[in-house]
């Protein structure tokens, strides 16, 4: 299991991934655009981010642009994101995480080959659940 910090930007988020790059000398190991993405998006955001990984020292950082309609709040763009090897241990953790918080997308599977799902915790945190699929 692993756990890892998600940070989602207003639009800036490669401006932000190139930054970050540099000050930890990190290396970007993914970046995917909204482009292709199976949703509707506005004139212009297809070259926005969707996901992009940066590594650097052992350590992960995760980043995106805010969904389309979403809203953006400063203070509250960012969610640690847990991925797990196992669907039925990521299940397992899943159920007893949202005791008393908000499902805000239930867990299934995606066209980027994992089971994914999100929870807003009786705390009000934020978190990412994945668990690859291939």
């Amino acid at each position: 299991m692993q756990l890892i910090p998600y940070l989602t930007f207003n639009g800036n988020c490669e401006e932000a991934l190139r930054f970050y790059e540099t000050v930890f000398n990190g290396e970007i190991t993914s970046l995917n655009r909204y482009e292709g993405a199976p949703m509707p998006l506005p004139p212009g955001y297809e070259n926005k981010i969707l996901h992009a990984s940066l590594q650097f020292e052992g350590n992960t950082i995760m980043l995106c642009d805010a969904m389309p309609g979403s809203t953006y709040t400063p203070g509250n763009n960012y969610s640690l994101s847990v991925n797990i090897p196992q669907v039925i241990t990521m299940d397992a953790l899943f159920d007893k995480l949202s005791q008393g918080g908000t499902i805000t997308m239930p867990l299934q599977d995606t066209f980027w080959g994992a089971r994914f799902g999100m929870i807003k915790d009786k705390f009000g945190m934020n978190w990412m659940f994945n668990c690859d699929l291939n």
